[in-house]
């Protein structure tokens, strides 16, 4: 008997093997912070807060991401907290963006950052990417009380519909600037959305490209 709470659409292995990697990841993803001590190395610039789907347990992918709190900030002074993650002998490269002043994306307009995602890879050759934003401000912001309220919120349905979702998606070259984790999110928790296909309709009509127009197959 299928299982009422895998979403119409989803094969019950491919439902379990996404719930094992969530798990296995996020276990992972634990162990990489504490080796790596990724918390101690960032608050020498500021107020570290871990957040994103290595909290909320929807990982389908290796990906941490961490916001610093920083008051009076430099480039200067974010690099050097940085600098012991980036001159790891695994580290295989970084991507580094100013994104102060007039630099500032739309999506984070009237903020300012020093955006920097880290690649790196563990001793078995599996790449992590650590995704680190240097926020110019120490006001609080919304991600772990978002968070929170995201983890209240899940059934084991939409848990499921998320991580489906998410695995589709992550792939795709323009994941996750145009249906991103929190795109998945609002869509399944507020829209209703359950499959890919939902999904892709959902961005649709919200003037957002498809699969289809970025390379991803359809269907």
């Amino acid at each position: 008997m299928r299982d009422p709470l895998v979403p119409a659409g989803l094969d019950d292995a491919y439902a379990l093997e996404l719930l094992r990697r969530q798990d296995a990841l996020q276990a992972e993803a634990r162990g990489v912070v504490a080796d790596l001590d990724l918390v101690q190395l960032l608050s020498r610039a500021g107020r570290v807060e871990q957040v994103g789907s290595s909290v909320t347990g929807l990982m389908v992918w290796r990906d941490i991401d961490f916001t610093v709190l920083c008051r009076d900030l430099t480039a200067e002074r974010a690099f050097e907290a940085i600098r012991p993650l980036l001159t790891h002998p695994r580290v295989t490269q970084f991507d580094y963006r100013n994104q102060t002043g007039h630099r500032a994306p739309p999506v984070i307009r009237g903020d300012e950052r020093y955006y920097f995602a880290t690649y790196w890879e563990t001793s078995a050759g599996e790449e992590w990417k650590f995704d680190v934003s240097f926020w110019l401000s120490d006001a609080p912001r919304d991600y772990l009380p978002y968070a929170e309220r995201l983890k209240r919120q899940l059934t084991d349905e939409t848990r499921l519909a998320i991580l489906w979702i998410k695995d589709v998606w992550h792939r795709l070259p323009t994941y996750p600037d145009e249906g991103g984790a929190f795109d998945v999110y609002e869509a399944v928790l507020r829209g209703g959305v359950r499959t890919p296909e939902q999904f892709d309709a959902y961005l649709r009509e919200r003037g957002l490209p498809g699969r289809s127009e970025v390379g991803g197959a359809a269907g």
